[in-house]
């Protein structure tokens, strides 16, 4: 029997922590867990979603929904990977400016033909970000462990709080280890005791894997990053996550 459709965004307020890789490979990781899962780009003046993983463009998007001009159903499409994906308009005049639609209104006909629909947000927390959040049923928070990341983190929290949407976690990514680097503890007193989800090493896969237009959790599934990803997407379901030797192995070793 499924459950009843999921909408989670990702969010953090800061550009460049990893949100739309996080959204790609978690999406892609549901997905082999058997999941009906369909990501959004909601990012409507600098969407990515469709670039990173190589699709090519398409004349009907979110934009398209948002005007009143298509169904949002008819938007969606199919990466090879398996995960669906409904893409933002990429031309600068589909920009937000000419927005008209209601975010919870287009999105409405994704419940019941989806378990997880995961929302893709965009750097900052004002515009379409703040009508993503309001629509989705939980948040999970991106950020890096360095203190600038970790304060657009919390008010990205905060955000979401006072919108009355749980905070599901966090997602620390480009975690190295290094000495430099904020603890556990430290980045969980910061994001007010909020559980770290899962830490995503640095692992050099994962430019790898964007500018092969491809997810780290299919083009290298036991590298340190893909095993993180898939990890989170046990977690978000309550499956057991399980490892080969080599990789639990190989993970005490190098890290991740």
């Amino acid at each position: 029997m499924r459950s009843i459709t999921k909408y989670t965004v990702i969010i953090s307020g800061k550009g460049g922590v990893g949100k739309t890789t996080t959204t790609v490979n978690l999406g892609v990781s549901l997905h082999n867990l058997n999941m009906r899962v369909v990501a959004v780009d909601t990012n409507l003046v600098t969407p990515n979603l469709a670039l990173q993983l190589g699709l090519p463009p398409t004349p009907t998007t979110l934009h398209n929904v948002l005007r009143g001009e298509a169904d949002v159903l008819g938007t969606v499409q199919l990466h090879q990977t398996g995960l669906n994906i409904i893409p933002a308009g990429l031309t600068l005049s589909n920009g937000s400016s000419r927005y008209l639609g209601n975010f919870r209104q287009a999105l409405e006909p994704l419940k019941g033909s989806y378990d997880h629909v995961l929302l893709d947000c965009g750097a900052g927390l004002w515009g379409e970000v703040l009508k993503s959040i309001k629509v989705a049923d939980e948040a999970i928070i991106v950020t890096n462990p360095e203190l600038p990341a970790l304060v657009d983190a919390l008010k990205a929290i905060k955000i979401s709080e006072k919108l009355g949407v749980p905070v599901k976690g966090i997602v620390v990514t480009k975690f190295t280890g290094a000495r430099y680097e904020l603890k556990d503890e430290t980045i969980r007193g910061i994001l007010k005791g909020y559980p770290i989800l899962v830490k995503v090493p640095f692992d050099t896969n994962v430019p790898r894997s964007i500018s092969m237009r491809k997810p780290v959790v299919s083009l290298k599934p036991n590298s340190p990053a893909a095993r993180a990803y898939r990890r989170l997407a046990a977690s978000i379901i309550g499956a057991p996550f399980k490892e080969s030797f080599f990789s639990r192995a190989k993970e005490r070793l190098f890290g991740g």
